[in-house]
C-alpha cells in the first residue's frame, strides 16, 4: 500500500518529503524477528512410506483408501493403551495374498508445508523462486518400523492358482470342469537361485498364501546352549531309583569372599590367613598379577578397594573384577568402624597400632537431596522451582570437562582420585583416608599425634571427638566449597571454626568422650550400639554443624565482597 502523496512545490521540498516517509516505512517494515504466519485450521493424516514414492497416489496400490480411512477415523486410546490402529500394507499388491506389513498410528505433532517452485522460461539450469506455505498440521502419522515379512510367489499356472482364479472371477465353467491333478510324489526340482546359490532346488508344492495372517509376532530363536561354567554331572534320583544327569553352575563357588572383622574385636585377633576355600583357588590365580597385589599391601598395609584398583591396569582391573579369590587371598575387610569397607593386610590389626591413623577413612555425600513427599512438602510452596544443575546425572563431570578446555584445572587423573590438596578434585564422591589428605592446613591437625587416645575408638579412631570433628569439618567446607565453585579452597574459610577449637583448647573445654566409654571392648564382645557404627557418624553430626557451615559461608562471602569494593 503506497503512502499518500504530498503537493507539489516549485523548490521540490514536497518530493523530498515524499521520498523520506516511503523510506521511513520501508525500515519500519524490516525486522529482525520472523513474520508471524497463521496456522490453519485444517488437519492431515501422515502415512511414512517404507519406500521410495513418486506420487502419493501411489500408496494406494499397496493400502486399500478403506483401510487408511479406517485407520485414521478409528478412536484415539490413551497413551499407555497397547491397541493403538493398525494399518497392512502389501507389497505385491492389494489384491495379492501376502504377509502383511503392519504400520501403527501415533500422535505426532508436524506441520504440513507446501513448497511452490516457479522456473523461469529459457532456463537449462533448475533456478526459479521458491515460496512455502503452511496447509495445516499434522496430528497422526502411521509408521512402519517392523521389518518386512517374508514373501512368494506361487506358481500362477499351477492347478490351485487356476482355482482360486476361477473362483475370484466366478467363473462358473471352470469351477466344474476342474479336476484334482494326479498325485506326483516329486516334492523337488532343480533350481538356480540368484539370491543365494547354495540353494538349488526349489519346492513343487502348490501352496498358496493363507488369506489372513496373525497379528501375534513369532518369538525368535535364541538357540540357547550351556555356558562353560555349567557341567553336567550324574545324580540318584530317588523317586525314579535310577541314575540322571543335570547341570551344575560352576561359576560361583560360595566362601571366596574376603573374611569380615568387625572394629569392636580383640587385638590382635585378626586373620593371618586365607582360609580353606581361597587357598583352593590359589592355582587357578594368574601368578604375576597375585604378586603385584602382594607388593601393594607390602608397601601400604591398608586399601580403599578404588585406590587399590587405580594402580592396575585397564585388564588387570577386569581380572580382579572377575575373579573373587584375588583380594581374599591377601587381605580382610573391616566391616565397622574408622576402617568400614577398608582391605587390610593379613597379619595387621590397625586398631592396635597407633601409626594407622594414616589410614583413617573419611567420607560425605554433596550431592545428598531432600526428597519431598506429601508429608514434608508445604502446599503453600510453588511449584515452580528453579533449575538445579546438580540433580543431572553427571553434570559434575561434564563441568570438569569444560573447566579442562579452557585450561581452568588440570586434568582428570584416576591415580590421583584419592587425594585431597585443596585445590582441585578428581572425584566426585568425598571419600579419602586421611594419609591421603595434603592440604597443609588440615594436615597439621591430622598429623597432631601428641593429642591421639590410647585405645582406638569406633566413631573417632585415635582422635579425641573435638579433633576429629574439627578435622572432619575443615575437609567438609574446603571439599563443598571447591565442588560448587570449581576454584581452590581459600583457608580463611575454615578460620572461625579453628579459632573456636583453639579457644575451648585454651580453656580446657573438653567434650571428648572417655577410652573407657568409648564403645569398645576388649573381651571381643559385639555390642548392639548403633552409634558404633562409622556411617552413621556423618548423619549425626550433620544437622550440629549445618548452621555453623552456613553462617561461615556468610561471612567469608562478605569478606570476598569487601575486598572486591576495596580493589574497585
Amino acid at each position: 500500500m503506497s503512502p499518500p502523496s504530498l503537493p507539489s512545490s516549485p523548490h521540490g521540498e514536497g518530493a523530498d518529503l515524499q521520498e523520506e516517509s516511503i523510506a521511513q516505512d520501508v525500515n519500519q517494515g524490516e525486522s529482525s524477528t520472523a513474520p508471524y504466519k497463521y496456522l490453519p485450521k485444517h488437519t492431515f493424516g501422515s502415512i511414512e512410506y517404507p519406500g521410495p514414492i513418486s506420487h502419493p497416489t501411489s500408496i494406494l496400490k499397496v493400502i486399500h483408501q478403506q483401510d487408511i480411512n479406517e485407520c485414521f477415523n478409528a478412536p484415539i486410546s490413551g497413551e499407555n493403551s497397547t491397541n493403538r490402529p493398525i494399518l497392512e500394507m502389501r507389497y505385491n499388491g492389494i489384491d495379492e495374498p501376502g504377509g502383511p506389513v503392519r504400520g501403527h498410528r501415533i500422535p505426532s505433532q508436524k506441520l504440513l508445508l507446501k513448497i511452490t517452485k516457479r522456473r523461469k522460461k529459457g532456463k537449462e539450469k533448475d533456478e526459479g523462486v521458491f515460496t512455502s506455505e503452511i496447509i495445516g498440521s499434522i496430528p497422526q502419522t502411521v509408521r512402519f518400523r517392523s521389518m518386512a515379512d517374508h514373501q512368494w510367489t506361487p506358481d500362477s499356472n499351477g492347478p490351485t492358482a487356476q482355482l482360486v482364479n476361477s473362483l475370484k472371477s466366478l467363473d462358473y465353467n471352470a469351477i466344474l470342469d476342474y479336476t484334482f491333478p494326479p498325485l506326483d510324489e516329486e516334492f523337488i526340482e532343480p533350481h538356480e537361485n540368484t539370491f543365494d546359490p547354495k540353494i538349488k532346488y526349489r519346492s513343487r508344492l502348490d501352496l498358496q498364501p493363507t488369506p489372513l495372517f496373525s497379528t501375534k509376532n513369532l518369538p525368535y530363536v535364541y538357540n540357547y546352549k550351556m555356558p562353560n561354567q555349567a557341567i553336567s554331572e550324574p545324580f540318584f534320583d530317588r523317586r525314579t531309583q535310577t541314575w540322571k544327569k543335570r547341570y551344575v553352575n560352576k561359576a560361583r563357588v560360595a566362601g571366596v569372599g574376603p573374611i569380615n572383622v568387625l572394629h569392636n574385636h580383640k587385638l590382635g585377633d585378626v586373620p593371618k590367613e586365607p582360609t580353606i576355600q581361597v587357598k583352593n583357588k590359589i592355582g587357578e590365580l594368574d601368578a604375576k598379577l597375585l604378586n603385584k597385589l602382594k607388593e601393594a599391601f607390602e608397601e601400604r598395609p591398608v586399601w580403599m578397594r578404588y585406590h587399590l584398583f587405580a594402580r592396575f591396569t585397564h585388564d588387570e582391573r577386569k581380572e580382579l573384577q572377575r575373579v573373587k579369590a584375588y583380594i581374599p587371598t591377601v587381605a580382610y575387610l573391616m566391616g565397622t568402624g574408622v576402617f568400614w569397607k577398608c582391605l587390610v593386610k593379613f597379619g595387621y590389626d590397625p586398631c592396635a597400632d597407633k601409626n594407622s591413623y594414616k589410614y583413617q577413612r573419611i567420607f560425605f555425600y554433596p550431592n545428598k537431596k531432600t526428597i519431598k513427599t506429601p508429608i514434608n512438602v508445604d502446599p503453600l510452596d510453588s511449584e515452580e522451582e528453579e533449575i538445579d544443575e546438580t540433580k543431572k546425572k553427571g553434570w559434575w563431570l561434564e563441568k570438569q570437562e569444560r573447566l579442562i578446555e579452557l585450561n581452568q584445572r588440570p586434568p582428570l587423573d584416576v591415580m590421583k582420585a584419592h587425594i585431597f590438596d585443596g585445590k582441585y578434585l578428581y572425584r566426585e564422591r568425598g571419600d579419602y583416608q586421611f594419609g591421603d589428605i595434603s592440604d597443609p592446613l588440615i594436615s597439621k591437625y591430622i598429623n597432631d599425634i601428641k593429642k591421639f587416645k590410647s585405645k582406638c575408638s569406633s566413631q573417632t579412631g585415635w582422635y579425641p571427638n573435638s579433633l576429629f570433628k574439627l578435622i572432619r569439618n575443615l575437609i567438609r567446607i574446603k571439599y563443598m566449597y571447591i565442588w560448587e565453585n570449581h576454584l581452590p579452597a581459600p583457608n580463611n574459610l575454615c578460620q572461625n571454626l579453628i579459632d573456636e577449637y583453639e579457644n575451648k583448647e585454651h580453656k580446657g573445654d573438653n567434650d571428648d568422650i572417655d577410652d573407657n566409654d568409648d564403645g569398645d571392648n576388649d573381651d571381643g564382645e559385639e555390642e548392639n550400639d548403633e552409634d558404633d557404627m562409622y556411617p552413621n557418624l556423618e548423619e549425626k553430626d550433620e544437622e550440629e554443624n549445618e548452621n555453623e557451615i552456613e553462617i561461615i559461608k556468610n561471612q567469608d562471602q562478605n569478606n570476598l565482597e569487601d575486598e572486591n569494593e576495596n580493589e574497585v
